[in-house]
């Protein structure tokens, strides 16, 4: 029953001391969020993000934080953080679902790098616009079991601007994570902006 709270934030100030080298300072007026993950943070501090809980019967829990602007001239830029806060099947894929007419200008992807040895690959999602969804993914666990999957304890965000505005409520616009290691279900869904 506690599989849930094991990740805590704080609010940090960042500095660029010299090029390219940020330093993290805590704000000591600042008290640490014990038991609620960093990607809560953003509706924190902006109430217009929409927060989805999407479980993995039985097995683990992302949270996907999604936030839609307008960038002007009627173009929307839609904004995603899916954490996989204790999932072991891990993500593979995500998709967002498009309305027909939608035109896609833009698109963006950013993970976390491995290092020290890790072994598993740094290779960037690819993006596919089809005429009713962007999607994007790595290799399945059979092509590649070192992938680049959005792991346990991590947070991949991605993005794209669009000319379609967003829908009111935004729940009931859909997502699907397509889920990394075998096992049933291969996907999961979730209702978001």
């Amino acid at each position: 029953g506690t599989d849930e709270n094991n990740a805590s934030y704080r609010e940090v100030t960042v500095n660029e001391g010299t090029p390219n080298v940020f330093n993290l300072i805590l704000n000591s007026g600042s008290p640490t969020q014990q038991g609620q993950p960093a990607v809560r943070a953003w509706k924190d501090i902006d109430p217009a993000v929409v927060e989805t809980d999407v479980r993995v019967p039985g097995e683990g829990l992302f949270i996907l934080a999604a936030k839609a602007s307008t960038t002007g001239d009627g173009i929307y830029r839609y904004s995603y953080a899916l954490q996989n806060l204790n999932s072991d099947r891990s993500a593979r894929s995500f998709s967002v679902l498009l309305p027909i007419g939608a035109v896609i200008s833009d698109s963006g992807f950013h993970d976390a790098e491995y290092h020290s040895g890790e072994p598993f690959d740094n290779l960037d999602w690819n993006a596919v616009v089809t005429s009713d969804a962007i999607t994007w993914s790595t290799d399945q666990y059979e092509v590649n079991p070192n992938a680049n999957a959005l792991r346990y304890a991590t947070v991949f965000t991605f993005w794209f601007e669009v000319n379609v505005e967003p829908v009111h409520p935004p729940e009931t616009s859909k997502v699907t994570i397509g889920l990394f290691k075998p096992g049933a279900p291969s996907e999961v869904l979730a209702s978001t902006i």
